[in-house]
């Protein structure tokens, strides 16, 4: 579930077709910039190189290629002048995403410089051409620009590459509800056919009857396996016997088998309705925790936009967590971040398994993970829907703070996150930008890079700083 991919580039050569006559050997002389293009590139990336194209042809040609090779995107690269309408509606026809690096295999032109010289490195006007006919029919691209080697510009063209890639695996995705969404919670109201023709994923309803089939068919030796592996990570409270662990791992390994055998690549359900099967005999919240370990995405209460958002982060950044804003610590500046029961043990250094007292209807008590999670900067991303029902994204960062102790009757997982705004401004903005109250979390500063996908996505960015 939690595998890297590496983003691939289709490098598209262009050069005028005349210079095929006046200047054939110019191919051969710039093969050694394509090759150096090609080797920076595939420092971050599988890279798929077309041959030097000049006419619509030629570039249609490549483009087949580049989309049988299943690129995430097109890196165009003029190696000399070229037209824009020898490019244009193949460039058109295509929905990969592209992007213009306008460079040139010398840096410097200036004294000595030779005809030759003038020759190998004149495609800055192709590009000028290029983005021109590309913007009057409101095709979007990614322009970059910088010297062969320029550090800056190799950054902007990976992160580039890997919102691509995420952008391709959104649309491959596949997002389990089980049961239904909460009712009455507006916020993340979403049409799934929007949510699939404009972000990708597609979603499936997990049937509650094959959920308690799966559950009912664990065998004993799989369930003392993994109740042996929870030994031997985890901290257990005295109070977890042996009834709820056995219940709370009975639905863990009938939810794994469900989601392997529908594919999902994210999950959302209704706490109260999964219930309504009797087979389900308890809340999945350890089973929700230890997929996410795994790499599964997550939102709660039936939250498809929340479990788009922990998807995206997921493929982006690696380990995420659903959580929300549970409490504010007006006078520490900071937020108790949680949810009911769920948690990933990927991003703390220990967990503690707790019994949960179930309020909500009749179950057995949940065994919840306790993750003390690693403090340091964090990122959060909250995918909702804005002004004129459009998709929005709101980021913001801050620290995950030291574990500040709770009552001991305190029987959720939860942390203390403080947003770098002060707290009642960061409130007051996340009101103002119209925020909803589920998120996705992962450490380090990923502003730049989320920022660089909410771009590929087409979606509002709003970032509170």
């Amino acid at each position: 579930m939690n595998e890297k991919i590496k983003p691939k580039i289709g490098l598209l050569p262009l050069m005028l077709e005349l210079y095929q006559k006046s200047y054939p050997q110019l191919p051969e002389k710039q093969k050694p910039f394509i090759d150096h293009i090609r080797s920076n590139f595939q420092q971050f990336s599988n890279v798929f190189v077309a041959r030097v194209c000049s006419t619509s042809a030629d570039v249609r040609s490549a483009i087949r290629e580049f989309e049988e090779d299943d690129v995430d995107g097109i890196v165009i690269l003029f190696i000399a002048y070229s037209t824009s309408i020898s490019a244009l509606n193949p460039l058109l026809e295509t929905t990969l995403p592209l992007l213009l690096f306008s460079t040139v295999p010398k840096n410097s032109m200036a004294e000595g410089m030779s005809s030759e010289d003038i020759i190998l490195n004149h495609g800055v006007h192709g590009y000028m051409d290029l983005s021109n006919v590309l913007k009057r029919n409101k095709r979007r691209y990614q322009f970059v620009s910088g010297t062969i080697d320029d550090a800056m510009a190799m950054e902007s063209i990976k992160l580039w590459a890997k919102a691509a890639s995420v952008k391709k695996r959104l649309r491959q995705s596949i997002i389990g509800l089980a049961g239904y969404t909460f009712d009455g919670m507006g916020d993340f109201g979403i049409d799934t056919t929007l949510l699939n023709t404009n972000l990708g994923p597609e979603v499936r309803h997990v049937s509650l009857h094959e959920f308690g089939d799966a559950i009912s068919g664990i065998e004993q030796k799989d369930l003392e396996s993994e109740i042996q592996s929870d030994r031997q990570r985890f901290s257990i409270e005295n109070n977890v016997d042996t009834v709820i662990l056995n219940e709370s791992n009975r639905v863990y390994l009938g939810l794994l088998k469900i989601v392997k055998d529908m594919g999902l690549n994210a999950f959302t359900m209704h706490f109260m309705g999964i219930l309504e099967n009797p087979q389900i005999r308890t809340l999945p919240f350890l089973a929700i925790s230890k997929l996410q370990e795994k790499g599964l995405a997550y939102a709660g209460e039936g939250d498809l936009l929340g479990a788009t958002a922990n998807l995206l982060m997921r493929y982006l950044c690696g380990d995420t967590v659903f959580t929300e804003t549970f409490c504010p610590d007006f006078d520490g500046g900071r937020i108790v971040m949680g949810h009911m029961g769920e948690s990933n043990p990927a991003m703390g250094t220990v967990t503690t398994l707790l019994r949960k007292n179930f309020r909500f209807g009749k179950a057995i008590d949940p065994v919840v993970a306790d993750v003390k999670m690693k403090e340091g900067t964090a990122t959060v991303v909250n995918l909702g829907i804005g002004e004129d029902n459009k998709f929005q994204m709101i980021l913001y960062k801050g620290e995950i703070c030291e574990k500040i102790p709770g009552a001991g009757d305190v029987d959720m997982p939860y942390f203390h996150f403080k947003p770098d705004l002060a707290l009642a401004d960061f409130l007051t903005s996340y009101g103002l930008a119209g925020g909803t109250h589920h998120i996705a979390m992962t450490y380090g500063n990923r502003l730049r890079e989320l920022d660089q996908l909410s771009e590929m996505l087409r979606i509002q960015c709003i970032t509170l700083r």
